[in-house]
């Protein structure tokens, strides 16, 4: 008998709603996000990225895999299944502004004025 393992959560490449809660991750001293996150409803994370690299464009290429790296670490790898609510926490860290790659927070629009 086979035992199978519990589905890991993954990221996955799609569309991210910017009406709902979400997070944007930048490159550099530039704040234009290159990336936008958001979890899925069942388990895991949807990634939309904005930026997009061509064969002959290396530094895109670069930003692209650096955020890649970064996305792994954070959704996957630092807390596990349920590290959105570490995601949220980790935008207003000195080590994500010390960071080359930035995380933004973007609650929903009703949790906006909730807070205010």
């Amino acid at each position: 008998m086979r035992l199978t393992a519990k589905a890991r959560p993954a990221w996955v490449e799609g569309a991210v709603n910017r009406r709902t809660e979400h997070a944007s991750v930048s490159y550099g001293e530039s704040r234009r996000p290159v990336a936008l996150v958001a979890p899925r409803p069942n388990n895991g994370f949807t990634v939309q990225f904005l930026l997009k690299a061509r064969r002959a464009d290396v530094r895109a290429s670069r930003i692209l895999d650096e955020v890649r790296r970064e996305l792994t670490f954070y959704l996957l790898d630092v807390v596990g299944p349920n590290s959105w609510p570490f995601v949220q926490y980790h935008c207003d860290t000195p080590a994500n502004s010390r960071s080359i790659v930035h995380w933004s927070w973007h609650p929903t629009p009703e949790k906006k004025r909730a807070a205010s």
